[in-house]
């Protein structure tokens, strides 16, 4: 999974870098091996910044807690939808 966060000047202004630094930590902690945290350029969504973009998605009005949060939501949405694939999958077979 890739995050972006933007780190132009009205969203460093906002503490974006702290956001970054965040996002970083958590993925130590929790041991978040498939997670990537990059700087972006601009994203002009500059009256709703902080912004992020989590797997293409752009998450806007971030704070540090909030963007943690919505990482966490979407791998564990992901962990879900893959294991629900495989149970339909095993459904298909068992009909």
């Amino acid at each position: 999974m890739k995050i972006k966060v933007c780190k132009w000047k009205t969203c460093t202004d906002r503490f974006s870098w702290y956001i970054s630094t965040r996002l970083e930590n958590d993925k130590i902690r929790l041991k978040l091996e498939n997670i990537e945290v990059e700087d972006c350029l601009c994203l002009w969504q500059c009256k709703m910044w902080p912004n992020i973009v989590v797997d293409w998605n752009v998450q806007n009005y971030m704070n540090p807690a909030k963007a943690s949060e919505a990482v966490l939501n979407k791998k564990w949405w992901k962990k879900k939808k893959k294991k629900n694939n495989k149970n339909n999958k095993n459904n298909k077979n068992n009909k």
